[in-house]
């Protein structure tokens, strides 16, 4: 009988040097690509989600942004949005909660928008970091624009956040 012995610490390299040989192509999904689209597409299916957004800024160029509350990059971006009076002035802001599947932020992104002031409670969750009771939000209304925005960013290929689409006129046509 021919019997090989193997240290357990030699099985134990060669079983992680499988797995992690096996998973690391499934993990780095190199087949998905992402392109912008053509502002010409972009700007009607931003229009049909426009009066869902919420709105920061003055400015004459508008910036369409897709953001989670939960996203630490999101939060980022509204934080250096809200403490700059420059940005504010020069850039009208339209912000999309558009959840990430790994958030888990569904029920914050409804009890945002169902709030009497949903930017306010929006600041307080991502720049002021408050923590807010999330609430079970069974308004119809609310659902459907969750879902409007949610189809639109799938149409957009919106893949992370913060998502920014930026709308720069020229002089001429811009309105104020």
């Amino acid at each position: 009988m021919f019997y090989c012995y193997y240290h357990p610490m030699r099985l134990l390299y060669l079983l992680l040097f499988i797995i992690v040989s096996f998973t690391i192509p499934l993990l780095a999904n190199d087949d998905e690509k992402h392109e912008k689209l053509p502002l010409e597409v972009c700007l009607p299916i931003l229009k049909t989600i426009e009066n869902s957004a919420l709105h920061m800024g003055e400015g004459p160029v508008k910036v369409h942004v897709f953001i989670d509350p939960y996203c630490p990059h999101s939060r980022d971006f509204i934080e250096m949005i809200a403490e700059s009076d420059k940005m504010r002035s020069r850039y009208s802001y339209n912000f999309y909660l558009y959840t990430l599947p790994r958030m888990h932020s569904e029920e914050m992104v409804a009890t945002i928008y169902a709030s009497s002031n949903p930017l306010a409670l929006l600041l307080d969750v991502m720049v002021a970091k408050k923590e807010v009771a999330v609430e079970k939000v069974s308004d119809q209304t609310i659902q459907r624009k969750i879902d409007l925005i949610a189809e639109a960013a799938k149409k957009l290929d919106v893949y992370k956040r913060p998502y920014i689409i930026m709308v720069k006129m020229p002089m001429k046509k811009r309105e104020y």
